[in-house]
């Protein structure tokens, strides 16, 4: 969701009380000021309801029959996926011992009833900001997460994440013995697209050709732009007959790629290995070391 979507968003607010006079009451008031409203009638009602449209703040009556209030707030609070929902205690129970308890287990606010409806709209819009305020956070953590391990121009993994990914699936391969294999591919002749064509037409074929190496592989495996014009692929769980089926559909489908310049045709040469003994440093030599050797033997194949 775009920065301006979630400012631009209504407000959805769930109301949990088992009088619905009550619900009546609250959501004419609340609706006011241009919220969304859901309501819920009783505790498990309002835990399948929260975890179903996941509403930006919620306002529960503690005294209810079966489950009340506050088993309702401690299994939300429980659950990963309303865990975050910022929750308002609504009630007449005053006691400090009431107030505390309602706080202990997980509620943002306490409002008193008979309630003000001033005071309610005050709180509601302070939380529903503070919710909006962490939404926008998140999201440019999210983004800014992304950043460091993605390569700007292709899109792919970056160098860097995807040698600590492979360290990562080889430490596993030593502890569970699991195939692993990886490819390296680099697209001949890239120097002379390059040089015909003009460095902004060369990055249009390296986002291409890495698109289409992405398109091609199964969610478990994974591609990362390895160097300049080379891709590092790795294929989880798969051993080299597996890994070399792969790598020559991605050797064919580069080269049955369309471009706008006719006389252009781009293919890539590939090191396919599976892993044995080797650590790190020794299986990306293994594979480069067949790479060379799939350019030495003519090019736009694979060596394994």
């Amino acid at each position: 969701m775009e920065e301006n979507e979630i400012y631009k968003k209504q407000p959805l607010i769930l109301i949990v009380d088992d009088t619905v006079e009550n619900l009546h009451v609250l959501g004419n008031v609340l609706k006011t000021e241009n919220y969304k409203i859901a309501v819920a009638t009783n505790g498990r009602q309002a835990i399948a309801v929260a975890n179903d449209i996941r509403p930006d703040l919620i306002l529960m009556d503690i005294m209810m029959p079966g489950m009340d209030g506050y088993e309702t707030c401690k299994k939300l609070k429980n659950i990963p996926e309303t865990s975050a929902i910022p929750l308002i205690f609504l009630t007449a129970k005053i006691d400090n011992e009431d107030i505390i308890k309602g706080f202990k287990v997980g509620a943002v606010d306490y409002i008193t009833k008979p309630f003000n409806s001033y005071e309610l709209k005050a709180r509601v819009r302070t939380h529903i900001e503070l919710k909006i305020s962490r939404d926008l956070l998140q999201q440019k953590n999210e983004i800014l997460e992304k950043l460091s391990i993605t390569d700007g121009l292709t899109g792919l993994f970056n160098h860097r994440y995807i040698i600590d990914t492979l360290a990562r699936l080889v430490d596993e391969n030593k502890r569970y013995r699991q195939p692993l294999s990886i490819a390296i591919f680099d697209i001949d002749n890239f120097k002379r697209v390059n040089d015909k064509y003009g460095h902004l037409f060369g990055d249009e074929v390296l986002v291409k050709v890495a698109s289409f190496i992405e398109s091609t592989l199964r969610k478990t495996d994974m591609v990362g732009r390895y160097g300049g014009e080379e891709f590092l692929v790795l294929f989880v769980l798969t051993d080299l007959k597996g890994a070399v089926k792969s790598a020559k559909r991605i050797v064919d489908g580069v080269e049955k790629i369309k471009w706008e310049k006719k006389d252009l045709n781009v293919t890539v040469s590939g090191g396919v290995c599976e892993k044995t003994n080797e650590d790190i440093s020794d299986l990306i030599k293994k594979a480069d070391d067949l790479l060379y050797l799939a350019k030495e033997k003519g090019k736009n194949r694979i060596e394994y």
